[in-house]
């Protein structure tokens, strides 16, 4: 998850529900964000993702095979086409 703010925790709460789901990393760069979330995703399901700050990064991690983007909407088009750049299939909304 890129993004984990209101709507992005929600979202991925939503997606965990899913058996077949694991999160394995959050960014965002304001902390409180970040340490909810990832506090949300280890409950749900047993273990911690990793945590980063810089999306880039995260788009790095080679054992991320999708992204859920749940940042500000004047972000989203950099951040699609850097994940689709880097393989990964994405979920956004609008």
């Amino acid at each position: 998850m890129i993004g984990s703010g209101g709507r992005g925790t929600f979202v991925m709460g939503v997606f965990q529900k899913n058996a077949g789901l694991k999160v394995g990393a959050i960014c965002d760069v304001y902390e409180p964000n970040l340490e909810r979330a990832l506090s949300a995703a280890s409950k749900a399901q047993g273990s911690s993702p990793k945590a980063y700050r810089n999306y880039k990064q995260l788009l790095d991690d080679k054992s991320i095979s999708a992204v859920l983007i749940a940042t500000p909407e004047h972000w989203h088009h950099r951040m699609v086409l850097d994940a689709l750049a880097a393989g990964k299939d994405v979920y956004v909304e609008k």
